[in-house]
């Protein structure tokens, strides 16, 4: 959510932004519309056996297999410049990382047509996740982070991870906001 909200700054760095998940294309598209994202490419991998489990980001073990939460940056030759891997479902990078290591790669901009599903979009968009239920989401996030962090030892590692999960939900939240105001 937080990235499709800045397609204009991940194309006036050079970069394209796709997200991969297992999800069928049928529910991609109706996210997609749901959402409202236009320059937001929505790649499914079913079993993650075309993309999530050659890059390592794959998890087994959860729900029959998802995508672990990650952000892996190619320059245009392929190399493979960037890295960020969530340690669950809740993790997430943070966005000035990623365009720190956009800017360095010193790309030309690049103005790509709107992305659009290779399927029929759903009439009933009911079962797909609900902007409105975002900010509840993520504000729940925020203060049980808030607590763990109050109950954590200073200095601990459990009070940082939880200092890094109420700065994620803050950046989500102001994203959310963002993209409200454009509707």
């Amino acid at each position: 959510m937080r990235l499709a909200t800045k397609y204009d700054d991940i194309h006036t760095a050079g970069a394209e932004f796709a997200a991969v998940s297992v999800d069928d294309e049928i529910r991609q598209a109706g996210m997609s519309a749901r959402w409202r994202l236009t320059h937001t490419r929505l790649v499914s991998d079913p079993g993650g056996e075309q993309l999530l489990q050659p890059l390592g980001l794959f998890d087994p073990e959860d729900r029959g297999g998802i995508a672990l939460p990650g952000m892996v940056m190619f320059d245009p030759d392929g190399n493979e410049v960037y890295r960020y891997q969530g340690r669950d479902f809740a993790d997430r990078t943070n966005d000035d990382d990623i365009f720190d290591a956009l800017g360095a790669l010193g790309l030309s901009a690049v103005s790509p047509e709107a992305w659009k599903p290779g399927v029929d979009v759903p009439d009933d968009l009911a079962r797909f996740f609900r902007p409105s239920d975002f900010g509840a989401y993520f504000r729940g996030n925020r203060f049980g982070a808030i607590a763990i962090g109050g109950r954590a030892e200073k200095g601990s590692e459990a009070r940082a991870l939880a200092r890094e999960h109420r700065l994620m939900a803050d950046a989500s939240l102001e994203a959310w906001d963002a993209w409200r105001k454009t509707l």
